[in-house]
């Protein structure tokens, strides 16, 4: 069927047609989901950009800190771009080579807990 090509249409444009049909229930679960998604996808964003400022600032290179944490470089640059979802072997290891220990902050400084 050389020459037979599929229409195309945006995911967007298919997606919104499907949310109609929807009922209340789904669109507030389809809500709290995308929160979630939102909320993951920022948190795997933050790790990168914190991994890659440690890195940084021990003047390696992706490649350098692939020799001393056993990790591979290609994984490393996916962490780093927020794609990656490093398991805690993974970010234990990174740590270690960099020579720094994984640590929880808040995000806000205004979510800091009350004593």
């Amino acid at each position: 069927m050389q020459g037979d090509t599929m229409p195309s249409r945006s995911y967007s444009d298919v997606a919104k047609k499907a949310r109609v049909k929807w009922s209340p229930e789904a669109h507030e679960i389809a809500a709290v989901l995308g929160e979630q998604l939102d909320a993951e996808v920022s948190d795997q964003i933050a790790l990168g950009h914190d991994l890659t400022a440690a890195r940084s600032s021990a003047h390696l290179t992706q490649p350098q800190l692939a020799v001393l944490s056993g990790i591979q470089q290609a994984d490393i640059s996916r962490i780093e771009r927020g794609l990656g979802n490093p398991t805690r072997d993974t970010l234990l290891k990174l740590a270690g080579a960099l020579n720094a220990r994984l640590t929880f902050v808040p995000k806000h400084q205004d979510e800091a807990p009350q004593s």
